[in-house]
């Protein structure tokens, strides 16, 4: 069984390009200037944090500077002695692997680090939703197991108790109990999230709210059968995994 891994938006190669204003300042007022810009717009661009600040000109005694989006150009250039504006197309997010990085530097001084995108796969998986797969009474279930490949919780769907105890969420509480009772074993420690180093293998794509839920617990990775039609949240339209303004990512890999 062979699983395609949900990659994050922006990961092709070329980038998606979006219009900025680059502000051509001489030299000398270059410490000056971005003391001001910092004062008056630090978060201006961070939503574009990858992208540094300054770059060296093609004349000797000027560099440019990063300022504004077009349409903010009017109410924003009063507030500083700027000889010219010009106007550039710029990577609209950040690199994602090494490669796109290297293209990206040929357009503006990337701050992004380098890295890949992991992509290898466990192993047991497989073998985990083929169990799955193979249930008779439910498939409306799921398996989370550690890096020993240790099964440590299985749960059914228990939406007939209440609509918001899909399995995902079953297996959390359930992992939340088994916490408290097994505390010594290094998966369980107190000062643990409660499913790091974790793999969860479920049969439907899990929703937003489960998406969520495994966002807290820092789960490792995620492996599902079938995607859900309307509330899915780990998709192409909708990675809740792969947020940026969240505090954790982990891998999701699926089948259909």
């Amino acid at each position: 069984m062979q699983f395609q891994q949900l990659m994050p938006v922006g990961y092709a190669k070329q980038p998606t390009l979006k219009t900025f204003v680059l502000a051509k300042i001489k030299k000398e007022n270059t410490e000056k200037s971005i003391k001001l810009y910092k004062q008056k717009y630090h978060q201006y661009f961070y939503q574009h944090d990858y992208l540094k600040l300054i770059r060296q000109g093609k004349e000797k005694d000027h560099v440019l500077m990063l300022f504004c989006f077009p349409e903010d150009l009017e109410k924003m250039k009063g507030d500083f002695e700027i000889e010219e504006f010009l106007e550039i197309q710029l990577p609209s997010v950040a690199p994602i692997h090494k490669e796109q990085k290297s293209i990206y530097d040929g357009y503006w001084n990337i701050v992004h680090p380098n890295y890949e995108y992991p992509h290898k796969q466990n192993k047991d998986a497989p073998l985990k939703m083929q169990q799955i797969l193979d249930t008779k009474t439910t498939r409306n279930k799921c398996i989370l197991y550690n890096d020993e490949n240790t099964i440590v919780i299985e749960a059914e769907d228990e939406t007939h108790i209440n609509n918001v105890r899909h399995c995902v969420m079953v297996a959390m509480e359930k992992l939340a109990e088994h916490n408290k009772n097994q505390n010594h074993q290094r998966h369980f420690r107190e000062n643990q999230y409660y499913a790091r180093e974790m793999t969860l293998v479920t049969y439907f794509e899990p929703c937003i709210m489960c998406a969520m839920a495994l966002i807290h617990s820092r789960i490792n990775e995620v492996y599902y059968y079938e995607k859900r039609v309307t509330d899915g949240g780990l998709n192409d339209q909708l990675q809740v995994n792969n947020m940026k303004q969240l505090n954790h990512k982990y891998l999701v890999f699926y089948q259909h």
